[in-house]
């Protein structure tokens, strides 16, 4: 199951699984987040259905469909965060120099399993308390920003201090050497785009935590602010997020796009086409289509090259009464709804009233198809390239 499910057992009267619509194969989760379905008719792609039902009454029901294989891990949408460890295994101290205003200036570490409070004076002198469970190294970043909006116009980065056993590492001096002064070129390849205006921004990234951005908006080409691939940053591509159109804007919604970008001067983007909604009806927040409940399907038409849809039928205003997604490889284009079981859940179909259709497709570099979605061990690190499209639609339902 999920882990924000299994870690969150106690919101939920009762979560059921489901295969097909569940007249014949249903179970009630338990602890374990694990769910044993032992019959030898039980063969092929299934459609399987959480059915959460909360602390509340109210239902969110998850479909996916044509899951194969003896045993599928469902993904996790939600991230995790536990305590941060208090154990004070060091303090480094030393200078940010090369500064043009230093009263602009902040200092953050980054390391495993370790993070920094820190004290800066005006003068850029630095004191970081690392903290962490065990000892180990952490890499000093620096950066100087100006104007309202905090645009980084100078960074600096230190590598691999050591920190153990309460010492003090002094003299740990940083200097802002890396002026962000270059431009990456930023066009994309073929198709129509659902706006002319691309949003653009570059993350800097180290063990997975941001150090900083540069952003520009505009039309192609365009350009994005970003540092010379010199020592210590040459080891660090940045990643390169494109994004067109808004995804509450009809009928084209949001594309967008996240790539590592290579040495050169200039980046491709290729986006997957946008998605549409066929069937219900529907329309914009201040002009919702109407459709009738009765024969109610869910049909959409996403791009053949991406690797899954995901279509949420919810409440406008929610969590509503009954809240239900469907995730689908591309092949798949409509589910129908059906009743659920009225011992798995107090409201078995939707009832009248608003709704919003949410609706995305994505495509990941690192997946040979949809089925690598659900065996647990597809990475979405920070150097993946990832296209995705955004559709955010509403109806009501009479």
């Amino acid at each position: 199951m999920p882990e924000y499910v299994t870690s969150t057992l106690q919101l939920y009267r009762n979560v059921d699984v489901l295969l097909g619509d569940g007249s014949k194969h249903r179970a009630r989760l338990d602890n374990s987040g694990v769910v044993h379905f032992r019959d030898p008719a039980i063969t092929g792609p299934q459609d399987v259905t959480l059915v959460m039902v909360r602390s509340t009454g109210t239902v969110q029901a998850k479909t996916y469909l044509a899951l194969n294989g003896p045993e599928v891990r469902l993904p996790s949408s939600l991230y995790l965060l536990g305590a941060l460890p208090f154990t004070r295994q060091g303090t480094v101290t030393g200078r940010v120099t090369g500064a043009a205003n230093p009263s602009a200036l902040s200092v953050t570490v980054v390391g495993n399993g370790l993070y920094g409070i820190t004290t800066l004076s005006e003068d850029g002198s630095f004191s970081i308390d690392i903290r962490g469970e065990a000892p180990g190294k952490v890499d000093l970043f620096a950066k100087e920003t100006e104007g309202t909006e905090g645009k980084v116009v100078r960074v600096g980065l230190k590598r691999d201090i050591s920190v153990s056993a309460g010492t003090t590492v002094s003299g740990q001096d940083v200097a802002l050497d890396h002026p962000v002064d270059q431009s990456l070129g930023v066009t994309v390849a073929g198709g129509e785009l659902p706006d002319t205006t691309l949003n653009t921004s570059l993350r800097y990234i180290l063990g997975g935590q941001v150090l900083f951005s540069t952003s520009a908006s505009g039309t192609q080409p365009l350009s994005v602010p970003m540092i010379a691939r010199m020592a210590p940053f040459d080891t660090l591509p940045p990643m390169l997020s494109v994004s067109s159109g808004e995804a509450a804007k009809l009928p084209g919604g949001q594309v967008q796009t996240e790539m590592p970008v290579g040495a050169g001067s200039s980046a491709q983007v290729t986006f997957l086409s946008p998605l549409s909604i066929t069937s219900p009806a529907v329309g914009t927040l201040e002009a919702p289509a109407s459709a009738s409940r009765t024969g109610l399907v869910l049909r959409w038409s996403p791009d053949p090259s991406a690797h899954l849809t995901e279509v949420e039928l919810g409440a406008t205003i929610g969590p509503g009464p009954l809240d239900w997604s469907v995730v689908a490889p591309t092949s798949i284009t409509s589910f129908t709804p059906f009743t659920l079981p009225a011992d798995s859940a107090p409201v078995t179909t939707f009832p009248a009233g608003s709704y919003r259709v949410w609706a995305t497709t994505s495509w990941q570099a690192n997946a040979s198809g949809y089925a690598s979605f659900f065996t647990g061990s597809l990475s979405g690190g920070p150097y993946v390239e990832t296209r995705t499209t955004r559709l955010l639609s509403y109806v009501e339902l009479q």
